[in-house]
């Protein structure tokens, strides 16, 4: 569509297509109408005096015939495995070679059309697709006109449609079966990628590992001599106070390849985007709210940007254009008020999620999943503890001096509210609460809609 988001295409844009001559290739395929198989084709003329059957199953309020829905499916897998392209369902085209756009076939009531097919991308093709746009353009008054399908390129690639386990590849004008040696080279390249990702999320945690009790050491006063761990933890002991620091990191399982990333401006998710279960209602947190900082002005480092804060509860927010996302926090307070609570962790985790999902948005894959892990460090007594303001009873508890939190699947945005859930309820296992201490939290940030 010479190039325009899919979300900016109108009717002169499909006329375009028309006037232009565009021709299928390996980015785009057109299609008069939802396919019907040559069997179902046969049946329907001996009842029906010859005449032609159309699938117009969602005009009805069901689902697209099998044959219809997998045989699109197969053309935007064929794109996903390739380089990507857009189907244009309700294009007539030439019978030249390759095919031209010819004349729009207007396809009645669009609207529900383009539900039925994002319905059946999500229940019809396996793994899901990390980028999938579905766009009804009516031409018409009565709502008739046009559906684009526009996917990417995928990193999880080989993708396939669940019913047949045929994984399809764009060749040129064509959708081809993928061969065995195609299938294992792609899964190769996948795992490979797997590998990377997950040297990648050891590093970010090991480093944070190590960095923390550099930090306690730093802020030790000249007076204890010595810079051993035994050393930082005497003049803890004697002082009484405790250090306490937790770090979020979220990797994708592919580069997101942002083309630039000089600033978190529109990238921020809502500080109060974090929704408690209260007694009488739902409240908003403001869980979010210590990294409000991060939309200012961070400072530029090779790759992305980083905003650090300092003064007593310091925190650092790291963005990447490869889509990686750390969020952490370091603070030595008296030990009485050195408690984790759930707000402290899920704030951190909640932010750093949400301003992955602004990040993979605005690389247009806004379903790349990623791995999302989170380490807490102590030295001194450090227990856990509920919700300020909402169910903090008091410490429970003694956090070892590393506590390393399992991988968590982040999948869609919504996916945001079970991953919090998970976090919250192993955080309450940590200081030995049984996940049921804590009320249900969920994510609900405006700033999405």
């Amino acid at each position: 569509m010479r190039g325009k988001p899919i979300e900016r295409v109108g009717i002169e844009d499909i006329h375009h297509l028309i006037t232009d001559g565009v021709a299928e290739g390996r980015r785009i395929e057109f299609k008069a109408d939802v396919p019907v198989s040559s069997e179902e084709q046969k049946a329907h003329a001996k009842l029906t005096a010859g005449e032609r059957l159309l699938d117009r199953s969602w005009i009805q309020g069901k689902a697209l015939r099998k044959f219809g829905r997998d045989s699109l499916m197969e053309e935007v897998v064929a794109f996903a495995n390739a380089d990507g392209g857009t189907l244009v369902l309700g294009m007539e085209e030439t019978a030249d070679q390759p095919p031209r756009a010819s004349r729009i076939n207007a396809l009645p009531e669009v609207a529900g059309l383009e539900r039925r097919l994002r319905d059946a991308l999500i229940d019809c093709v396996e793994p899901r697709l990390p980028y999938v746009a579905v766009r009804a353009v009516p031409v018409t008054e009565d709502g008739s006109g046009i559906v684009l399908v526009e996917v990417g390129a995928s990193a999880l690639s080989p993708h396939w449609v669940s019913s047949t386990r045929k994984p399809t590849i764009r060749r040129e004008d064509r959708c081809d079966q993928l061969s065995m040696s195609e299938v294992h080279d792609m899964v190769l390249r996948h795992s490979r990628r797997i590998d990377t990702m997950t040297n990648q999320l050891t590093a970010e945690r090991v480093a944070f590992v190590k960095a923390f009790p550099e930090y306690v050491r730093s802020k030790k006063p000249g007076n204890f001599i010595g810079d051993t761990d035994g050393t930082e933890r005497t003049w803890l002991e004697r002082t009484g106070q405790a250090a306490l620091g937790a770090q979020v990191t979220i990797v994708p399982h592919f580069d997101l390849a942002l083309r630039r990333l000089e600033s978190l401006a529109g990238l921020i998710p809502s500080m109060d985007a974090i929704m408690v279960e209260g007694p009488a209602e739902p409240l908003r947190s403001q869980f979010l709210a210590p990294y409000e900082y991060a939309s200012g002005n961070p400072a530029r480092i090779l790759g992305g940007v980083k905003a650090d804060q300092v003064g007593g509860f310091d925190k650092s927010v790291r963005a990447m254009r490869d889509g990686t996302v750390t969020v952490s926090f370091k603070q030595i307070v008296e030990r009485q008020h050195c408690t984790c609570t759930a707000d402290l962790i899920l704030g951190a985790a909640g932010f750093a999620m949400g301003l992955f999902d602004q990040l993979r948005q605005k690389a247009s894959y806004p379903s790349t999943p990623a791995e999302v892990t989170i380490d807490i460090c102590t030295r001194g007594h450090v227990g856990v503890g509920g919700i300020l303001g909402v169910n903090h009873q008091g410490s429970f508890g003694r956090l070892d001096e590393h506590v390393i939190f399992p991988c968590y699947g982040l999948g869609e945005a919504k996916d945001i509210s079970a991953v919090l859930q998970e976090i919250g309820a192993d955080l309450m296992n940590a200081g030995g609460m049984p996940s049921s201490h804590l009320p249900r939290v969920w994510w609900d940030d405006e700033s999405d809609r």
